[in-house]
């Protein structure tokens, strides 16, 4: 054989042999993604308007092999935001294997594997996570969070440290490290970490509350019971904000869902950041009054009335005969201080929702106001008889009674309230008040019956100046 001849049989068998291995290794890599790929979920239908279409599509693009990188982090997506869990897990599993350096999908993996308590599993990924995106603090929290779970204080507390090397001062960061100090009960040091929390975010109500407990530890009682005080509310508890998983509201159908996500950042004192699932609610159910009537809320919030009267307005022309609908209305156009806007709500809520107890009370306030006095009888008579629990309007009715000369009227609407609600603090002034200005014998009885009744905050001392300077006698 000619050296030419065997060079020729040579690279035949290296261009066979290499052909074979690619081939293999491409038959591998396509099982492997046979066995990778996400299945569809189940349909939800109007629950989540076109999401079903939208994840078919996605699907139908990343069936064949190489599949459409774009599409399937897309369904991912998709699935992750309305709460496809299991698919979700399949998409970042395959995203994980086909895009290795790119550190938001073991990021979003392990937030939902640590969020079904499967830590083992998590911390790898969010390992890997804080390698390719070092100065992603929220991939350190998060990681520093999964190994105190895990009981691995050390690894934990190198974590955090990660965190403050990168944001000075973080209170998620300093809260977990207090809470390793606890663990090895280092009181004094978790102490001066949750101090240095606090004094970043006095609204901070896992500190806050943590350090009350350490207070007591230390014995130091008054700290515990100063720290317990700024828990406004009894505190609202909140996760360190994730920007990458917030990226998700750009992907939910869900209406539902995302007006719990608003609903969560009002309670968490950022009204603003509710204002993107809202606007995104709006972009898939428009006519939605529920969506109007959170954007118009959060909306006066941020002191844009303007605007939120719109959407409050908009919410009322959708649920026309929502009486929380309208009642918010009439509430926000009193708080603007239009009178004549809020005459014409008020009329309206009456027409469209005539049985609304609440809205019969605005009625017959107005009408006083516009002297009709009549008419003002009949809106508190209804308000009163329909939310019989609800003194104000009972007390309006008394009041009108007064003014138009029918005191035993009026004086008979207070003994129904008070044979019902016997401490009822703001009744028994009105009554007691009555009497002192008529001269009403009665009133030594009512004034005993009021200081022996245990109503709350009850201005003793003033009504007994009163009675004294009309009388000429103090009550014996």
């Amino acid at each position: 054989m000619n050296k030419s001849r065997y060079l020729l049989l040579s690279l035949a068998a290296i261009v066979i042999v290499g052909g074979a291995i690619f081939g293999q290794r491409y038959y591998a890599t396509r099982q492997k993604w046979n066995a990778q790929r996400p299945s569809l979920p189940a349909a939800v239908g109007a629950e989540a308007p076109e999401l079903d279409v939208r994840l078919a599509n996605c699907a139908n693009r990343f069936q064949s092999w190489p599949p459409d990188q774009a599409a399937l982090a897309e369904f991912t997506r998709l699935c992750h935001a309305n709460g496809q869990l299991e698919s979700a897990i399949s998409g970042y599993q395959a995203l994980v294997y086909l895009q290795p350096n790119d550190p938001h999908w073991p990021h979003l993996l392990a937030s939902i594997l640590a969020g079904f308590g499967r830590l083992d599993e998590a911390l790898p990924l969010l390992r890997r996570t804080t390698q390719l995106a070092p100065d992603h603090v929220v991939g350190w929290l998060r990681l520093g969070d999964a190994l105190f779970k895990s009981n691995a204080t050390t690894d934990a507390e190198s974590a955090y440290q990660e965190v403050l090397k990168r944001a000075p001062g973080n209170p998620y960061a300093l809260l977990g490290l207090a809470r390793c100090d606890l663990q090895t009960e280092r009181w004094t040091a978790a102490r001066s970490h949750l101090q240095q929390a606090v004094a970043t975010d006095a609204k901070f109500a896992d500190a806050q509350s943590l350090l009350a407990s350490v207070f007591e530890r230390l014995g130091n009682p008054e700290g515990a019971a100063q720290a317990r005080a700024r828990l406004q509310g009894g505190g609202h508890y909140t996760e360190a904000p994730d920007d990458w998983t917030e990226e998700l509201i750009g992907y939910c159908h869900n209406p539902y869902t995302l007006l719990t996500a608003a609903s969560s950042a009002v309670a968490d004192g950022n009204p603003r950041k509710a204002l993107a699932p809202l606007q995104r609610a709006l972009t898939i159910a428009p006519n939605d009054p529920r969506i109007h009537r959170q954007l118009a809320k959060v909306l006066y919030t941020l002191k844009e009335p303007a605007q939120a009267r719109v959407e409050m307005e908009r919410a009322v022309a959708l649920a026309p005969t929502d009486e929380n609908m309208q009642f918010d209305l009439v509430d926000l156009l009193k708080n603007t201080k239009d009178h004549d806007a809020l005459a014409r709500a008020v009329a309206a809520g009456v027409v469209a929702c005539p049985n609304s107890a609440a809205l019969r009370f605005e009625a017959g306030l107005l009408a006083v106001e516009a002297g009709k006095t009549e008419e003002a009888e009949q809106h508190f008579q209804f308000a009163w008889q329909n939310r019989p629990d609800n003194p104000a309007a009972a007390r309006e009715l008394a009041t009108l009674f007064f003014q138009t000369n029918r005191g035993e009227a009026g004086v008979g609407v207070l003994e129904k309230v008070l044979a019902r609600k016997p401490q009822n603090t703001g009744v028994h002034v009105q009554l007691v008040q009555h009497g002192i200005d008529t001269g009403d014998p009665r009133t030594t009885e009512w004034m005993r019956r009021a200081l022996n009744s245990g109503a709350p905050e009850l201005p003793s001392a003033e009504l007994q100046q009163n009675y004294e300077r009309r009388f000429g006698r103090t009550l014996r």
